[in-house]
């Protein structure tokens, strides 16, 4: 099979990228940066989903899949027009693309923020209640390829894969920020700890993806990625404070005093004209239960290989090898 990988050089697209061709498969990709979280790969095509003229100079190989992993996703400094323009307007050019070539097979990386946060476990029967400028552009993703497949459901099939958090070595965000925070600054905690968060290493989310090539068919089959077991926020900082150099934090505050000292870094921010890494809205993430459950998947046979253990682990490795001196990439 010819593959089609967009966001081919982000955290996710390299790692599928070699990771697919490991397993016998062709693979090609296209990507707005040039710029790569781990190693590009030298199928890697620099360009632009939105731009169709870049999508066509990929016109010699005959791709039967693409698995559309490109997106805006970053937690702050991005526009409510630039998550649209990337995961709403890009899926559509991405979309006429294969219509245009005749490419009857997609699976789509979207999130489990489509669901939003709601206030019990959430698996993909959950209503769709997002409250994120991110979640939306996601979702309305989703629904450009429901279209798109509604538009001939006797040839199209369509998997949607709705993560949480992807975390892993060479990954700079939500897990690096709190795994730094227990090896530098481990004193303070926001609430108690006992609130569950969803999250899945970048190995499961490739084997995760390998497992459902096989499973497409015609129609929309949608997934939620997360590993087991489901962790309270205490559970995984005392897994992180299990490596060396990593400590559990020693003064508790409430989520209201912690969103109260964002706010404080939101006037700085706004006089600053930046948006700060410490902000209210990242305090009440961080507080805030993100309960997701993806038992339809290990229904389906799905079995997790790598345990959150391990792979925090060598995430904690990564972190102290990179923060060494002398580190080079």
């Amino acid at each position: 099979m010819i593959i089609l990988i967009t966001g081919s050089n982000g955290f996710v697209g390299s790692r599928l990228m070699y990771y697919l061709e490991d397993k016998g498969y062709q693979v090609w990709g296209i990507d707005i940066s040039d710029e790569c979280n781990i190693e590009n790969h030298p199928n890697t095509f620099i360009g632009d989903i939105r731009n169709i003229e870049d999508l066509c100079k990929l016109n010699e190989h005959e791709f039967e899949l693409i698995i559309h992993c490109a997106a805006s996703k970053h937690d702050f400094g991005v526009s409510r027009g630039d998550y649209f323009s990337n995961n709403e307007y890009g899926t559509q050019i991405l979309m006429d693309y294969a219509s245009e070539r005749n490419i009857n097979k997609i699976i789509y990386y979207s999130t489990v923020s489509v669901y939003g946060h709601q206030f019990h476990p959430c698996d993909e029967t959950a209503k769709y209640l997002s409250n994120t400028v991110y979640g939306d552009s996601k979702f309305a993703g989703e629904k450009i390829i429901w279209k798109w497949q509604e538009e001939k459901p006797n040839e199209r099939c369509v998997i949607t894969l709705r993560p949480s958090v992807i975390y892993g070595p060479n990954n700079f965000a939500n897990m690096y920020n709190l795994i730094n925070q227990m090896n530098k600054f481990p004193w303070l905690m926001v609430g108690n700890g006992s609130h569950i968060k969803s999250m899945i290493s970048l190995e499961n989310m490739v084997d995760m993806t390998y497992f459902v090539l096989d499973k497409l068919k015609l129609g929309i089959q949608n997934f939620n990625c997360i590993d087991k077991p489901y962790l309270t926020v205490r559970k995984l900082m005392e897994i992180i404070a299990s490596n060396k150099g990593f400590n559990m934090p020693k003064i508790h505050i409430p989520l209201f005093f912690a969103i109260f000292i964002g706010r404080i870094f939101d006037f700085i921010g706004k006089i600053l004209g930046k948006e700060l890494p410490i902000n209210s809205d990242r305090m009440k993430k961080f507080g805030t239960s993100t309960d997701y459950h993806s038992e339809k998947i290990r229904e389906l046979g799905y079995i997790q290989k790598h345990s959150i253990e391990d792979e925090i682990k060598r995430t904690c490795e990564w972190y102290m090898k990179v923060n060494s001196k002398g580190y080079k990439k």
